[in-house]
């Protein structure tokens, strides 16, 4: 009994103290402002901390909150921008598909009794410049090149871009007319007779030019003049566009006349080309 006596005095001593603390922090004017204003030194620097923290906290998970809501409006609108851009490129084609229809359209209504087929551009051969290029028609196409049969090629303004050199199951070579293997049968459209050839020149071919020759004497040609196909040889319809003499040259020995053509056919830019096919007849290659 005499060990427990001083813990139960204990108890009452802090349980009378809390009393009289709570009385005189009941009273008006007593020093429960000083109490206050003393634990409040020791306990309101620890409040603030929390509560700034709390604060850090909460800006912490808001911003989280905004940045993944932010990445689910950027992703939103990458998928718009897509959609869009694959509507833009799916417009383009129709665009393209549009214009090829119609340039056959136009070239069909010149050459009635020829089939217009539209082929691409696929490759151009590595080696000297406007060397034969492939187009992606073919044997699958109905076009067939044998040793007496070829086809005229031309750009979607109806100028002579070459002709086929041989074909494939799915595409055919060109041989563009600066080639070197490459020649027609070509006048100037007021003129009547008057009949010469255009061929390709290793020696003109860099100048991006063709070469005019066996040109009749008397013939009214002049720098200036439109070059069109004559029709002879059975390969080529009369009055396709070749091109324009830019040169006249003479030789003072023989009194010969040549010229020299620029192609009305952008080679290096073209995308797009026509075959002319012609069902009834075998065509000869003129050159050979």
């Amino acid at each position: 009994m005499k060990r427990k006596a001083p813990r139960i005095f204990i108890i009452v001593l802090v349980t009378v103290a809390i009393l009289a603390t709570m009385i005189l922090t009941a009273l008006p004017g007593s020093t429960r402002t000083i109490i206050t204003d003393y634990f409040g030194r020791v306990f309101d620097p620890v409040v603030s901390f929390f509560q700034s923290s709390l604060k850090s906290v909460g800006n912490f998970f808001s911003a989280v909150s905004e940045n993944r809501d932010l990445k689910e409006e950027v992703a939103k609108l990458e998928k718009e921008n897509s959609d869009l851009r694959q509507k833009v490129i799916i417009n383009e084609e129709k665009v393209k598909a549009y214009d090829e229809l119609e340039d056959a359209l136009n070239l069909k209504s010149r050459f009635k009794d020829y089939e217009i087929v539209g082929g691409n551009v696929i490759n151009r051969s590595i080696g000297p410049m406007f060397d034969l290029f492939r187009i992606n028609l073919g044997r699958e196409d109905g076009i067939w090149v044998t040793s007496d049969r070829s086809y005229p090629v031309l750009d979607s303004q109806q100028n002579l871009v070459g002709r086929l050199y041989s074909s494939e199951l799915g595409s055919s070579r060109v041989v563009p007319l600066m080639h070197e293997g490459f020649s027609i049968s070509a006048k100037v459209p007021a003129s009547a007779g008057n009949n010469f050839r255009v061929r390709g020149s290793v020696e003109y071919k860099n100048r991006r030019l063709c070469l005019a020759d066996q040109i009749p004497e008397g013939t009214p040609l002049q720098v200036g003049d439109l070059i069109v196909s004559s029709g002879d040889g059975g390969l080529y319809p009369e009055g396709i566009e070749i091109g324009t003499v830019v040169e006249i040259i003479t030789d003072s020995r023989s009194n010969a006349m040549q010229a020299l053509i620029e192609p009305a056919s952008q080679l290096e830019e073209l995308n797009y080309v026509f075959v002319l096919i012609d069902h009834a007849l075998p065509s000869a290659i003129e050159g050979k």
